[in-house]
């Protein structure tokens, strides 16, 4: 496992976009906790994420993307209105839209990814060091908090460190972090919208945002 401070992470976010791009796993801190991540195209490594945190396949999924182009190999639904416009006002931030699955997706991928609700939930993320591995990835990344199914711990490097060591190709070690407040989930519709979690942007944000 190659290890990477945080004090230099933004200046060697090109080594953890290679280990994505050779099918690796990757953890490393954002809003409050630690994550895994994997590419969200290849099936082996989204194969890789799920059975190093042991985690059921029926949990919702989410998906990094560096803008809104790049989640339509992902979801369906990026050039409804509500959807642009959301994008467009509220992200990059802590708001995650819930789409139907990509019709491009490869059928294992798709039933994985939508299993636990027939959507998937995208999000350009505010974190300058998880933006720029996007970037330079050039596409979709699944996220999971580095934690084992139903076990708290993802904020504490000790924690995340014994759970992982032997799975994590590349980690990104802030040390422990503080949890931070999760974001806000909307479902989107051609034409509408609904708040299924709240989190850090406000639903009058998103009232404002969408009309």
């Amino acid at each position: 496992m190659k290890v990477i401070p945080f004090a230099q992470a933004q200046q060697r976010a090109d080594e953890v976009a290679r280990v994505l791009a050779d099918g690796g796993l990757a953890c490393f801190p954002m809003r409050g906790a630690y994550r895994l991540a994997v590419d969200a195209r290849s099936e082996a490594a989204v194969e890789r994420l799920m059975h190093s945190k042991r985690r059921a396949k029926h949990h919702p999924s989410l998906v990094l993307v560096a803008d809104l182009a790049g989640a339509k190999g992902v979801v369906e639904g990026t050039g409804w209105s509500t959807t642009r416009r959301l994008a467009e006002r509220l992200w990059p931030g802590p708001l995650t839209m819930v789409l139907p699955p990509s019709a491009h997706l490869p059928g294992k991928l798709k039933k994985t990814l939508a299993k636990a609700t027939g959507t998937v939930g995208v999000r350009v993320p505010d974190d300058p060091f998880v933006l720029q591995v996007l970037r330079a990835f050039g596409g979709p990344i699944l996220l999971s908090s580095a934690n084992l199914e139903q076990k708290p711990g993802a904020s504490s490097a000790a924690t995340v460190h014994q759970r992982f060591v032997r799975a994590i190709d590349v980690w990104v070690d802030a040390g422990d972090v503080t949890p931070a407040p999760p974001s806000t989930v909307v479902a989107v519709k051609d034409g509408s919208w609904e708040l299924v979690r709240d989190g850090a942007i406000s639903r009058e944000a998103i009232e404002r945002a969408s009309a």
